[in-house]
């Protein structure tokens, strides 16, 4: 009888913990204005967002004017964190000027919702203190959308980017990188509608 009893109460206690678990996961839901990657729009999307990506994809050649003077591009794929909590997947496109890492560098990144909504990102910008053999660079450009599709069409931005990859450029090397734009109302020029 004692243990019919303390099942009970255990399973009562499980019951009601479950019950309060979901009010308080409607609550959430109820209380946030951006519930999934489907609901983010230019609306509400949080332009201070980070991204971190891997590279897949990479060549150079090596231009002999100097030691380790490399043209090159690189592909690379991973997330874009927006509104804190919401991961959205991104692809990356560039194209450098090196000298032992150090130099100039034009970045194009695609993210995609999960309606099929896309933004792109140009980055312009310079890649500096890296080590003698290319790694630890620390990066700083400016970058402007270029491209929207679907809730994105017309969604015009500026800003600036921030960041750093631990390798040399090669295939498996991290990226991470941190952005901050402001969704621009009127634009100056037709190139970021």
């Amino acid at each position: 009888m004692i243990k019919k009893l303390l099942l009970f109460f255990i399973l009562s206690l499980a019951f009601t913990s479950v019950s309060s678990f979901a009010q308080t996961l409607d609550d959430f839901n109820y209380n946030n204005s951006v519930k999934s990657p489907f609901d983010l729009t230019p609306a509400n999307i949080n332009l201070k967002f980070a991204v971190k990506y891997q590279i897949s994809q990479t060549s150079f050649i090596q231009v002999p004017d100097t030691l380790d003077h490399r043209l090159g591009t690189a592909m690379g794929t991973g997330v874009a964190l927006f509104n804190d909590s919401i991961s959205i997947p991104v692809s990356s496109y560039f194209i450098y000027d090196y000298v032992n890492g150090n130099g100039n560098f034009i970045d194009y990144y695609i993210f995609k919702f999960p309606n099929g909504s896309t933004f792109g990102v140009q980055a312009l910008g310079v890649s500096s203190g890296a080590n003698q053999t290319g790694a630890n660079p620390l990066f700083q450009s400016t970058v402007r959308t270029t491209i929207g599709t679907g809730d994105f069409a017309g969604f015009t931005a500026t800003g600036v980017m921030n960041g750093n990859r631990n390798e040399i450029v090669e295939n498996n090397s991290v990226v991470r990188l941190n952005f901050e734009m402001k969704q621009v109302t009127s634009p100056i020029d037709n190139y970021t509608r």
